[in-house]
């Protein structure tokens, strides 16, 4: 799995819940796979695209990462140190969405970094936002190889870790994050379920997209096609949070919430 170029990357987002009830729905999706600290590889191509300015299709710095400003770069692999015990020295990419006509909402964004090695990744941060809390929180993860499709070309590299943020209204925190990503030639995958102790998921997503060299005229249409791309997302999860409560599935209230209820004064 090499880092590449900057790519457009559109495709379909799948989710599954399988218990108590079972809730599935699948979205398209259109992201974008860039060095965080170059966005310039995208905007430079395309009026329609900015970073500083206003624009139809903004990369925002402060719209991603632990801070508002800086290297994004360094700072990811300031995170990530710890866990793998060095800094590593190679690429960093980021599959995200971007800030579209105003609006983003994003449920994950995906850094995968590299060291040495240009062929394998040795960690992931998982930057995740709750709705509709707008909390946000990184995971640094470091990525083990896994089993591939045996596709010829293909790899995969892996990581099981706690949940530690209240993401949905109708989920528990008693549940551990699988991750799983997947290359093979110009398609990328993300997996992520929720598993119980039995290492069962409860609820699985996954985001699968065709990475594609970015042009001018691509990006101007992309400007357009995909102008309320994000606002789909967010519109689509709390339509299905509707049906999910429909289905009887209890709701889980915010554990902060919880807690100011335990220690308020009776």
């Amino acid at each position: 799995m090499r880092a590449g170029e900057a790519a457009l990357c559109n495709g379909r987002v799948w989710h599954r819940r399988n218990r108590p009830a079972v809730n599935e729905f699948t979205y398209r999706a259109s992201h974008i796979w860039i060095d965080p600290n170059e966005p310039e590889a995208l905007t430079s191509l395309s009026p329609l695209w900015t970073t500083d300015r206003p624009g139809p299709v903004q990369i925002r710095r402060s719209d991603y990462g632990a801070e508002p400003t800086g290297n994004l770069n360094e700072q990811l692999k300031s995170i990530i140190e710890p866990v793998l015990g060095y800094r590593p020295t190679g690429e960093v990419r980021m599959l995200s969405q971007a800030r579209r006509w105003g609006w983003l909402f994003n449920p994950i964004t995906v850094f995968v970094l590299w060291d040495e090695n240009p062929d394998f990744p040795v960690a992931a941060v998982a930057e995740v936002t709750n709705t509709p809390w707008k909390e946000r929180r990184q995971y640094a993860l470091p990525l083990a190889p896994g089993p591939s499709s045996g596709l010829p070309g293909s790899s995969t590299f892996h990581v099981t870790f706690d949940k530690e943020l209240h993401v949905s209204p109708f989920l528990e925190m008693d549940y551990r994050y699988r991750l799983t990503l997947e290359s093979h030639d110009d398609e990328l995958a993300v997996r992520i379920d929720v598993c119980d102790e039995h290492d069962v998921a409860m609820v699985e997503t996954a985001l699968v997209v065709q990475r594609s060299k970015p042009t001018a005229a691509s990006l101007n249409k992309s400007a357009f096609a995909d102008a309320l791309r994000t606002r789909q997302v967010s519109a689509g999860i709390h339509a299905q949070a509707l049906k999910i409560a429909r289905k009887g599935i209890t709701f889980v209230p915010h554990p902060k919430k919880t807690q100011s209820l335990e220690d308020s004064p009776t």
